[in-house]
């Protein structure tokens, strides 16, 4: 499952109050963090997304790089 720059825009522009980027089922979905959705396995938070650009805003060249690194995350974690 490929985390894209579109996954990481949706969960930096969510109207949720504690957004966590997920993956559900094969697909990433953005939920609140306290949701737990069964069979549900956290990627990242908007928090630590945030963290990560430095309270920048993000260019599409950092997203690229945060999401190909979150993508081989979960590629090793079997997702």
């Amino acid at each position: 499952m490929k985390v894209t720059i579109e996954d990481l825009r949706r969960l930096l522009g969510s109207g949720l109050a504690d957004p966590v980027l997920v993956l559900i089922g094969g697909r990433m979905e953005v939920e609140a963090a306290d949701s737990e959705t069964a069979g549900a396995s956290d990627v990242i938070t908007r928090t630590d997304l945030q963290a990560q650009l430095d309270g920048e805003e993000a260019t599409d060249h950092e997203l690229e790089l945060i999401a190909a690194t979150l993508t081989t995350a979960v590629v090793q974690r079997g997702g």
